[in-house]
């Protein structure tokens, strides 16, 4: 199905908003150059999600978000969708999916072409040669323009529509964010942001929701968790109607009662007692409004959101985060681990798969370890290869003697990272179809080079940020041209560089 996207980038701290929008989380919404005519509020909501940083260079980046607005016509004005406590996000933690930031209603319905979002202070940990104790690595805090205000304007405006509820996706590309300053005298820090308007046919990135199972309904295949969405001055108890599939698989690692993180049948989850436990939920954002079945006059449990669980997770359950260190098959394979990880005394740390049963011999059939990309593309043992990067849910089994075991519910692979490579650079000529840039790093693709012939697709996008003393501006379009500073997500090939998308920073700060 065609996608219904308008993307918009920048530099640095790469910032991609993805608009999603629903109606009691189906349909509604979308782009829009209209005037406003329209009456009545409508509820929007953030999710926040990264795309990844160099791991060999940062044990964590922490974003303090200050405040989220929308900016609208005279008509609207300007509508404050977070401004409290400062909320701390560590985005290396936030590579694989998306998590919910806050929830607000009563924002009036129209059109809106602006988001402001300001940032309070910006913490780059980095990482060194003592990943057990990060209490002595080094620290950076970028300076950040305008007092951390991003002004990002929208190609084509988005509308909020009454009763409905509209969600921005804040994705924050760490891996461009921020450029060493000379002498590896610390970081530059250049906004980059994308924002996407997507339609219901857009595919979302998987969300992680944690919350308290507070209704069940096993005829149906649902349950509605709470307590899920951070809500901004809301009555509204942040719930999410979560649905059960053929897809689905549910963990269970209760301290009492459970049964050590292995995999169980969906029906045990959906019984009496499992009303006011705490439920971790990865799953995507459903968009199909018939099947919302729900009380309207019972605001306080209105679902905000609807997901199609792809693994619930009952208990405490580990996230481990790495690269593929031997290939897997189907008992599993091996990886090594990210600082922050779990300590072992060996190179690399075991990861056993654990099956499912789906015929008649273990009565209630259920799923195994689910393994998915990052884009929720459901994936084989043998897709998992090395050295792609991996996340995995799971418990750790202690074995006497030897280092444990992760005993896998979820694995996350990315494999769009294989031939995948971030370039920033200086233009030195400009083609009909290609630049020729000035790298900043000294090899590109595994290969030295001070000049990289770009080759850009038909469907190659510009867009434009310019950072002044007093804030920062991201557009869309853009025209390269000699001198210009860029940024690129692209390609290695067997011959040369490809990219689908440019950005090119004009950073006029003093």
């Amino acid at each position: 199905m065609a996608r219904v996207i308008q993307r918009f980038t920048a530099l640095g701290l790469t910032i991609a908003l993805s608009i999603v929008l629903v109606s009691c989380g189906g349909g509604g919404g979308g782009s829009s150059n209209s005037s406003n005519e329209a009456v009545g509020s409508g509820t929007v909501g953030i999710l926040l999600t990264d795309k990844p940083a160099d791991p060999d260079m940062f044990d964590s980046i922490n974003a303090f978000i200050e405040k989220v607005e929308l900016l609208g016509s005279e008509d609207n004005g300007r509508v404050v969708l977070y401004s409290g406590p400062v909320k701390e996000f560590d985005l290396l933690r936030l590579r694989n999916e998306s998590i919910p930031l806050t929830f607000k209603d009563g924002v009036p319905a129209g059109v809106y072409c602006k988001i402001r979002l300001t940032l309070r202070d910006l913490e780059l940990v980095l990482s060194d040669d003592t990943p057990d104790d990060s209490s002595d690595n080094e620290t950076y805090h970028p300076k950040l323009p305008g007092n951390g205000k991003l002004d990002l304007l929208a190609r084509g405006c988005f509308t909020v529509l009454a009763d409905r509820v509209l969600t921005l996706q804040v994705d924050i590309d760490a891996g461009n964010s921020f450029h060493i300053v000379g002498n590896s005298n610390g970081f530059n820090f250049r906004p980059v942001v994308f924002v996407d308007v997507i339609d219901e046919e857009f595919d979302s990135k998987l969300v992680r929701l944690e919350g308290e199972i507070t209704k069940i309904d096993s005829v149906k295949q649902t349950l509605l968790l709470c307590d899920a969405i951070p809500t901004e001055n809301m009555k509204n108890l942040g719930c999410v109607t979560v649905h059960f599939g053929d897809e689905s698989a549910y963990f269970n690692n209760q301290k009492v009662g459970g049964y050590g993180g292995m995999p169980r049948p969906i029906a045990e989850l959906l019984a009496p007692d499992k009303l006011g436990l705490r439920l971790t939920v990865v799953g995507w954002p459903r968009f199909d409004k018939s099947s919302h079945d729900h009380d309207e006059s019972d605001y306080e449990h209105y679902p905000l959101m609807q997901l199609d669980a792809l693994v619930a997770e009952l208990g405490e359950f580990l996230q481990v985060e790495g690269k593929v260190a031997v290939d897997g098959d189907q008992d599993g394979f091996a990886m090594s681990v990210s600082a922050g990880g779990p300590v072992i005394s060996g190179d690399n740390l075991a990861v056993m798969l654990q099956p499912g049963c789906m015929d008649s011999t273990c009565g209630e059939k259920f799923n195994g370890t689910r393994i998915v990309s990052k884009s929720g593309e459901l994936l084989m043992p043998d897709d998992i290869d090395v050295p792609l990067p991996v996340q995995v849910d799971g418990t750790l089994q202690v074995i006497s003697g030897s280092d444990p075991i992760l005993q896998a519910a979820l694995v996350i692979v990315d494999r769009a990272a294989a031939n995948a490579e971030q370039v920033t650079g200086v233009i030195v000529a400009v083609g009909t179809d290609s630049l020729t840039v000035d790298p900043d790093a000294a090899t590109v693709c595994g290969i030295a080079t001070d000049s990289l012939l770009v080759d850009l697709t038909d469907g190659t996008e510009f867009l434009t940020v310019t950072i002044t003393n007093s804030g920062s501006l991201i557009a869309p379009g853009g025209n390269p041209a000699i001198g210009q500073t860029v940024g690129m997500n692209g390609s290695c090939k067997p011959v040369g560089y490809t990219t689908d998308n440019v950005v090119i920073v004009d950073d006029q700060r003093i």
